[in-house]
């Protein structure tokens, strides 16, 4: 399962899964890869999050966009989807 979300890390921001996973279920592979939409510097594009479901179960998987050494300010963008592995 691949995550993609607009994202523009040269801002300082990045997605980041916000809470354990239930890697009972499913497990990140890797790390989280970038893909600018131009090849002008400071391009935004989109962040990938690859997963894969390793049990059948439920789970539901939080990512937060924010500047990571920011902890005392609410991230800019939240996503969330729960997730049905049969």
């Amino acid at each position: 399962m691949v995550i993609t979300l607009e994202a523009n890390p040269t801002t300082g921001y990045t997605w980041e899964v916000t809470e354990p996973l239930d890697e009972q279920v499913m497990q990140q592979v890797g790390r989280i890869e970038f893909k600018p939409e131009t090849k002008l510097p400071g391009a935004g594009g989109v962040q990938s999050i690859r997963f894969k479901i390793v049990n059948a179960g439920r789970t539901t998987l939080k990512l937060v966009y924010h500047r990571p050494w920011e902890t005392d300010v609410k991230p800019l963008k939240t996503f969330s989807i729960h997730v049905v592995a049969r």
